[in-house]
């Protein structure tokens, strides 16, 4: 064994590996783990998005390999493992990761791997990693996201091959946790999916939603009320979602997969953050949404939904409970 190797086995065997101005937790199952240092992100641009053929099959790796190879972009070279192809993808497909997290569902616990991995892509520009400060506590975590470079390389790769739309740079600062809190809410659910033999074949973020309902919406408003009501209930019903209370209401995370027996299914969700009442997660419920809530909410926004009785008390269309990370 080499002494590179024994040294990336010790620091998957023992507590947090510091990596210069980050901190990797050890197996997080909670809120992403606060870092010690580094930038605060202060960009509030919209991250950029780019598409893939919809029509094509969606990318699956055939082996996560840690030998690198060289990529060429723009006659720039990159060298690039199969493993961290995939980091990069991941940080694409969903915009904002939280390290302990990458570290916990992307490579097991692996920390001394995605060290190295994590510095090696870093040098290429390839990743952004900043510190975020949330909470009232002022609390403060690590969060990955893709850089220009890094989509473009995806790109050339030929990665984004489902329609996936992949995105890179940061957004508000005050929507990064609940963001990168979407990846946590995505494994769960995946999980269950493929459980039950389902493929997943592509994520949808609000950001896309968003874009396909208001582009479609922007010519409807001048039209009369009645006429609006018909032509906003066409534009959600063409992208799979509902009107409620006159709202065409969006979910945070929208996962498209193939079903055990080949069937095409979807499943809307949401995940719900500390401040939600009861009456806004009601309407996310109505609107058919899987509902997601930190441990620490879960039961007072079951309690408020209910008013502390059977959700089918109050609601037929209730009768769903949020479920707890």
């Amino acid at each position: 064994m080499s002494r590179s190797s024994a040294r990336d086995e010790r620091n998957e065997q023992h507590g947090p590996v510091e990596l210069g101005r980050m901190l990797l937790s050890q197996g997080s199952a909670g809120p992403p783990t606060p870092s010690n240092s580094g930038d605060v992100v202060t960009n509030r641009r919209e991250p950029e998005a780019t598409t893939g053929d919809p029509s094509a099959t969606p990318y699956r790796p055939q082996a996560l390999s840690r030998e690198r190879e060289v990529v060429i972009v723009r006659d720039r070279a990159y060298r690039i493992s199969s493993q961290e192809r995939e980091l990069l993808t991941e940080l694409g497909r969903f915009r904002t990761v939280a390290v302990c997290d990458l570290a916990e569902h992307g490579y097991a616990n692996h920390q001394g791997r995605l060290r190295q991995d994590l510095v090696n892509l870093n040098a290429q520009k390839l990743i952004r990693q900043l510190r975020v400060m949330v909470g009232k506590g002022r609390e403060k975590f690590s969060v990955l996201v893709l850089t220009k470079e890094g989509k473009r390389v995806l790109d050339k790769e030929q990665v984004n091959q489902s329609g996936q739309v992949l995105y890179a740079g940061f957004v508000k600062p005050q929507e990064v946790a609940h963001d990168a809190a979407i990846y946590r809410m995505y494994q769960v659910e995946a999980a269950e999916i493929q459980k039950q033999g389902g493929t997943i074949r592509r994520v949808v973020l609000d950001y896309e939603l968003k874009k396909n309902v208001y582009s479609l919406l922007a010519k409807a408003r001048t039209l009369p009320p009645l006429e609006f009501s018909k032509r906003q209930a066409e534009v959600a019903a063409a992208n799979g979602l509902r009107v409620v209370e006159g709202k065409i209401l969006l979910p945070d995370l929208r996962i498209e997969y193939e079903g055990a027996e080949g069937d095409l299914a979807k499943v809307d969700l949401e995940l719900l953050t500390e401040h939600y009442h009861g009456a806004h997660a009601a309407g996310k419920l109505k609107a058919g949404f899987k509902i997601y809530a930190e441990r620490a909410s879960t039961s007072r926004l079951n309690a408020a939904l209910t008013y502390g009785r059977s959700a089918a008390y109050d609601d037929p269309e209730l009768t769903a409970s949020i479920l707890s990370l």
